[in-house]
């Protein structure tokens, strides 16, 4: 018995010693925190929220919707400025520019000139008669019906 009262005594003893060590360490580091520290521990704690008794009654004439009018009438202004503005006007043929910017950009990764007209329809049409041999079209027109 002798054996384990000294010892558990001398574990005591040095455990309180330890802990009365820290506890001062935790009270300097605790001083010298940043200053959000004290924000973030009301925060935690609960503390500095308003409750419902200390929220603000609206006063008479103050109530929401009372700048409707004049917000709506500013955006009508706003939007007959953006209406009249040369900027704000579509193009005339959109699908006719996409197009043409489709068959330059295909012209473009086909190694052709990027100019949609640098073969007429003329040209094409004598370059598609040279190489019409009839008895290849032919062959080819009859198998494919």
């Amino acid at each position: 018995m002798k054996n384990t009262v000294i010892p558990l005594i001398g574990v005591s003893c040095l455990l309180l010693a330890g802990c009365t060590g820290s506890v001062g360490k935790v009270r300097t580091a605790i001083n010298q925190a940043p200053d959000w520290y004290d924000q973030r521990r009301v925060e935690i704690r609960g503390e500095g929220y308003p409750h419902i008794i200390n929220v603000p009654e609206i006063e008479k004439g103050e109530e929401p919707g009372q700048t409707l009018e004049a917000s709506k009438a500013r955006s009508d202004v706003l939007r007959a400025d953006f209406e009249t503005n040369a900027r704000a006007v579509p193009p005339a043929d959109v699908a006719a520019e996409i197009a043409s910017l489709r068959e330059t950009v295909q012209r473009g990764f086909a190694g052709f000139q990027a100019d949609a007209d640098f073969l007429t329809e003329e040209e094409i049409e004598a370059i598609r008669s040279a190489f019409d041999v009839p008895r290849v079209t032919k062959g080819l027109k009859a198998a494919s019906k």
